[in-house]
């Protein structure tokens, strides 16, 4: 009987054994199941964002959303296009306006100093009709210069609200722009 005890406790370890090798087996093949079951889950979630695409693009195939996109790149590319024209135009503008205000600015030293002579010599005193006549066209080129000084203030004005609006066009076109690519 002794070896049939022998035997049994060496039947009972190979046994043992085995159950051991088959418990890490399975527990491999559980992994492997959840591994697949993950890999199943996010490719069905795939699709359903696939779906909604689909259903979001209006079932339109491919070959129309690419049509679609190459329409947007050309709309794009032309507005900024325009953008550089815009930018191009204030800079000439903001040049020009520069050596207007410039000019102004020089003028206007230049009137208060014939005012200021004007006041120092009035025109009632003793001074010859040239003297007189002189005087006369330096206050006729005073009040051009006044009239030039509102002229420009509203034309600065002027220029000043349309360069808003354009700005505030630019922002409404960058909005949709970037709505537009959020929607691609």
């Amino acid at each position: 009987m002794n070896v049939s005890i022998e035997s049994l406790l060496a039947d009972a370890k190979f046994l043992v054994g085995r159950l051991k090798d088959h418990d890490t087996a399975a527990e491999s093949l559980a992994e492997q199941t959840s591994g697949l079951h993950k890999d199943i889950e996010s490719r069905n979630t795939y699709q359903e964002n696939l779906k909604e695409l689909n259903k979001v693009a209006g079932h339109r195939p491919r070959s129309t959303l690419v049509l679609g996109i190459q329409q947007e790149n050309c709309a794009i590319r032309s507005l900024q296009g325009e953008n550089d024209e815009l930018r191009q135009s204030l800079s000439d503008h903001q040049s020009a306006l520069e050596l207007i205000m410039t000019k102004y600015r020089h003028q206007m030293v230049q009137f208060t100093k014939d005012k200021n002579f004007l006041q120092v010599f009035p025109t009632n005193s003793k001074f010859s009709a040239d003297e007189k006549q002189d005087l006369m066209k330096t206050q006729m080129l005073m009040d051009k210069i006044h009239e030039m000084a509102v002229v420009m203030q509203s034309a600065i004005k002027a220029d000043e609200e349309a360069f808003q609006s354009q700005q505030e066009y630019v922002s409404t076109l960058e909005t949709e722009n970037r709505g537009l690519r959020d929607l691609l």
